[in-house]
């Protein structure tokens, strides 16, 4: 009853392993790391997969098509610390272009953020793919088009919308997961994150940072759940009559 009280006043309480810190002091210092790197994943799995999808259902059958659920397929199929170790060889071993094994803001924010783009971005790009096939074949695309309206104008106002309503779900969710289960890939580039926080929790027998982890990561999902409810309404306005 206590620790449900001093939640409530947003207080985790203290950890058991660091004498004299708090889960909130651990928490300060890794939740914004895995934010901005969350965050910068998730980016670049829109501004990638979105585009990919919407080519591919254009181009449905073609070259484009096949070259851009060939690169999904792999994307969700090879494991994140596969493309962690490997662009860590190239780009700070072979090449030397950054720096790993210490945290020092955005440019070290670059290759985990790449790393962690590779699924979501992969699973967006096939969603996008398969919502926007079953939208241009509705019937007032088909009329749309029948009255003259261009392409361009036909697939982004009226199909493009409708076919990210589903995706908003999915981001929600991608988002929650980038921040808090991020374990391997952090480990891999040596900085500490949510994942970190929770992984070193569970090592060293620390349950009020466990279960500051869970509160925080928890929430973050609720958020993100709420945002995209919201999203709903702006894509389609009938949801929110």
């Amino acid at each position: 009853g206590r620790y449900l009280w001093n939640v409530l006043r947003f207080d985790l309480g203290p950890s058991y392993r660091y004498e004299g810190m708090t889960v909130n002091e651990i928490i300060r210092g890794s939740f914004p790391v895995s934010l901005m790197v969350g965050s910068l994943a998730l980016a670049l799995a829109l501004a990638v997969g979105i585009p990919a999808g919407i080519v591919s259902a254009l181009r449905r059958g073609r070259w484009q098509d096949r070259s851009a659920m060939v690169l999904a397929t792999l994307g969700i199929t090879i494991p994140n610390f596969v493309i962690a170790t490997t662009l860590v060889y190239l780009f700070a071993y072979r090449w030397g272009w950054v720096t790993v094994g210490f945290w020092e803001g955005l440019p070290t924010a670059v290759l985990p953020a790449l790393t962690l783009a590779g699924y979501p971005m992969a699973f967006i790009s096939r969603l996008t793919r398969s919502s926007m096939l079953e939208v241009i074949q509705q019937d007032y695309i088909r009329t749309a088009r029948s009255k003259g309206v261009s392409e361009r104008k036909v697939i982004t106002r009226h199909a493009l919308r409708n076919a990210l309503i589903p995706l908003a779900t999915i981001v929600a969710f991608d988002f929650a997961n980038l921040i808090g289960g991020a374990v391997i890939t952090e480990t891999v580039f040596a900085w500490q994150g949510m994942g970190t926080l929770f992984k070193d929790g569970l090592l060293e027998a620390d349950p009020m940072r466990v279960m500051g982890f869970f509160l925080v990561t928890g929430t973050a999902a609720v958020v993100m759940n709420m945002l995209a409810d919201l999203a709903y309404a702006f894509l389609d306005p009938r949801i929110s009559r």
